[in-house]
């Protein structure tokens, strides 16, 4: 693969797209759409008496969360037309009678297509960098949360050139990219909730309590014998990974690992995102087939004691790696099966698709 030749490819599908009005029209409205977004969020909080450091975080969790949700919907319309548009248009024969090979070509679309999406982040990139600098993150977590946006972009455009390759039709290839994003936003933690059923089990308790009759304030009297309780339990253990491919969450655990700063009382300054990272931190956590609560001896008992004193730290190793590399996979599967279908001489073209 020559890089010479995929550019040419990419700067041929670029200047299509800066010669179109359309285009500038959408980069304008997305920066007025944050400025308004921002503003009013920033506005409304002083009205509130928040102060920067309250409001700072949540905005910029916000910003980030709709800077990804735009860029999932906007990505899917760069891609998943370029293919079989440029069929229906009778241009892509043109490209395929030169010397170009079927993987430039792929390669160049496809990045063609990202750095578009791509643009929509620069235009939100001042407005991130301005939160974080205001303490709305630190900027590691604004690192990691870019490296997500950028491959989610990328693997959705791939996504979707995959689909345009595939199909005749540029509105199929578009529905079926969308159903795609749709699965890995909504589908994931739909899939998880369904799957809880499939994991409960039963937790027997076994309780140490205090007899407050016999008790006085100087002694405390427990009772001999312990009661025993059988309750259900749901073994998210087992399922909390079907989150993994959501880049939503992989953002959440990017903040939790990288917290703003932690008070005397171990609490976050609140973080939508952080939260979230905290959440799926506990679904990862060990349900044992039986627990024993003493209330005679908080020290002892699993309710009062914590071994830190730290309730705003993730206690697991760090899964957004494992995200990223998932949303990779899915994105290099497309281009290839598109590099495929690209290949000359076409042996079978499907039913309605014009060559020339």
């Amino acid at each position: 693969m020559s890089w010479r030749a995929v550019r040419t490819v990419a700067v041929l599908e670029l200047r299509q797209r800066v010669r179109s009005t359309r285009w500038q029209v959408m980069l304008v409205i997305w920066g007025v759409v944050l400025v308004v977004l921002c503003g009013g969020m920033a506005t409304l909080a002083g009205m509130a008496g928040g102060t920067t450091e309250d409001i700072a975080p949540a905005l910029y969790d916000l910003t980030v969360c709709f800077v990804l949700g735009i860029g999932l919907i906007v990505a899917p319309t760069l891609s998943a037309t370029s293919i079989n548009g440029d069929r229906a248009d009778a241009t892509l024969a043109l490209l395929q009678a030169t010397a170009l090979r079927s993987s430039e070509i792929v390669a160049g679309k496809l990045l063609a297509a990202w750095v578009a999406a791509l643009a929509f982040l620069a235009v939100a990139l001042p407005f991130l960098i301005l939160l974080t600098a205001v303490g709305g993150a630190t900027w590691a977590a604004l690192t990691g949360h870019l490296l997500v946006l950028a491959l989610s972009l990328g693997a959705v455009c791939a996504v979707g050139l995959g689909f345009s390759a595939a199909t005749a039709r540029a509105s199929a290839s578009a529905v079926l990219t969308y159903l795609v994003v749709a699965a890995l936003v909504i589908g994931t933690p739909l899939i998880t909730a369904i799957a809880t059923t499939t994991v409960r089990g039963e937790q027997r308790q076994i309780i140490y309590s205090i007899n407050y009759d016999s008790s006085t304030n100087s002694e405390q009297v427990c009772f001999e014998e312990p009661e025993y309780y059988t309750s259900e339990i749901v073994h998210t253990e087992r399922i909390w990974w079907m989150l993994i491919p959501n880049p939503f969450v992989a953002l959440a655990d990017i903040s939790v690992r990288n917290p703003l700063n932690i008070e005397d009382d171990g609490y976050l300054n609140f973080s939508l995102l952080a939260v979230t990272g905290l959440g799926i931190d506990s679904m990862r956590d060990p349900q044992p087939e039986e627990i024993v609560r003493n209330y005679c001896d908080d020290d002892s008992s699993p309710e009062y004691n914590d071994s830190d004193g730290d309730y705003a730290t993730a206690d697991h190793l760090a899964f957004w790696p494992a995200s990223l590399t998932v949303l990779v996979l899915i994105g290099i599967w497309p281009a290839v099966f598109a590099s495929r279908r690209l290949r000359t001489p076409a042996r079978k073209l499907a039913r309605g698709t014009r060559v020339a």
